[in-house]
């Protein structure tokens, strides 16, 4: 690995925004845009950044969506993570998470529907059924006691789940509310949740977020 790459890997920080590499920028992002070309692939400078996050979030939500099914290769989805992850990182965009981090993301919200549930209370199996993390299966835990009246028994209703919208240059960060089906799935008996409608919907092009906000790092 040359001193100049393995200088930029150093100034990386996954907490916050990697400081700018040395060198020119623009003919690094050349080669990306030429790399994606052979793939028939076409972008610009403008498009590299954007078409990179769209690949991450088809990734961790493939991963999070595949990551019980036995015999699927989700280490293909992992390897592309932290190859995107570097990558991103060596042409100055904003940090994007590896495998590891997705998966410290849905323990995280497991471990917090847990804590929302009390002592009494069942785990389950969820899915995403559409928005920002539309086919994302996640392991969340609920009371054993009706939520509201005229419910049945199961994971939490709501599920807050962050959001981004926006490049590297101007990032806005929202959340999407997701509200549970009345009854589980007939045939897989997973519960399926959909946007909240009584609640603002996602804004146009927002994107699944796993990395915690800057402002929450350490928390």
């Amino acid at each position: 690995m040359s001193t100049d790459v393995l200088a930029a890997f150093q100034m990386y920080d996954h907490r916050g925004m990697p400081e700018a590499p040395t060198w020119d920028r623009h003919q690094q992002v050349d080669k990306v845009i030429n790399a994606f070309a052979a793939a028939n692939t076409l972008l610009d400078r403008d498009t590299v950044d954007l078409h990179l996050l769209e690949t991450v979030d088809k990734a961790a939500c493939s991963l999070l969506r595949d990551q019980w099914t036995d015999g699927f290769p989700v280490a293909a989805y992992s390897e592309l993570l932290t190859t995107i992850a570097a990558l991103r990182s060596l042409l100055g965009y904003s940090p994007t998470p590896t495998a590891a981090e997705v998966n410290t993301w849905a323990r995280n919200l497991r471990d917090t529907s847990a804590e929302a549930s009390g002592d009494d209370k069942d785990f389950h199996e969820v899915r995403i059924v559409e928005g920002p993390h539309m086919g994302v299966l996640l392991g969340v835990w609920g009371p054993k006691a009706p939520q509201e009246p005229g419910t049945l028994v199961g994971p939490l209703l709501l599920l807050e789940l962050p959001t981004d919208v926006g490049d590297s240059k101007d990032m806005e960060l929202g959340t999407a509310y997701y509200r549970r089906l009345k009854q589980p799935h007939p045939n897989t008996g997973q519960w399926e949740y959909m946007l909240d409608r009584k609640r603002p919907l996602p804004s146009a092009g927002s994107r699944p977020r796993f990395l915690p906000a800057a402002d929450q790092v350490g928390a």
